[in-house]
């Protein structure tokens, strides 16, 4: 069982470790959402470094959990996955162990936006082409001015 949540990039910083298409994946979304991210790799895929993020070329250390709030282990070693993980859970720091279900703290969930409004499918780490399938699904029948109505909305609610 898990909780889906919307976290702020107020949050924290996030920690990307590793260089290639899954960490490139990571990264994309948590700029996309305007987290501060900072990525740790021997070798960093071009787009990742183009992505206006802070880049570490070098190796896991335990140090560079220093300030981050958000943890995702996505290099190509499952050594490695596994000791960031073990890291990062003894540190209270939430994880996502990309290669493992059991050593994540957390999931990615497949979303979908227009503009404030946004939705999320996850299957729990059992199936992520599945998740990215079903929320597909939802965004092509979502309404073309959803965005506007959130608008809309937004502007009438009284302020708290």
């Amino acid at each position: 069982m898990s909780l889906l949540v919307a976290l702020r990039p107020s949050f924290g910083q996030a920690l990307v470790v590793g260089g290639g298409s899954v960490a490139r994946r990571k990264v994309h979304g948590l700029v996309e959402a305007g987290f501060a991210v900072t990525v740790v790799a021997p070798e960093i895929d071009d787009a990742i470094a183009a992505a206006g993020v802070t880049v570490r070329q070098r190796r896991f250390a335990a140090s560079d959990l220093d300030g981050a709030a958000l943890v995702f282990a996505c290099t190509n070693d499952r050594a490695v996955n596994r000791d960031i993980g073990e890291s990062a859970r003894e540190a209270g720091v939430p994880v996502l162990v990309a290669d493992s279900q059991a050593e994540s703290t957390f999931f990615s969930v497949a979303t979908t936006r227009r503009g404030s409004v946004q939705v999320g499918v996850t299957t729990e780490g059992a199936g992520p082409g599945l998740a990215t399938s079903i929320r597909d699904t939802v965004a092509a029948a979502l309404p073309a001015d959803l965005a506007e109505r959130a608008d809309r909305l937004r502007r009438s609610r009284r302020p708290s």
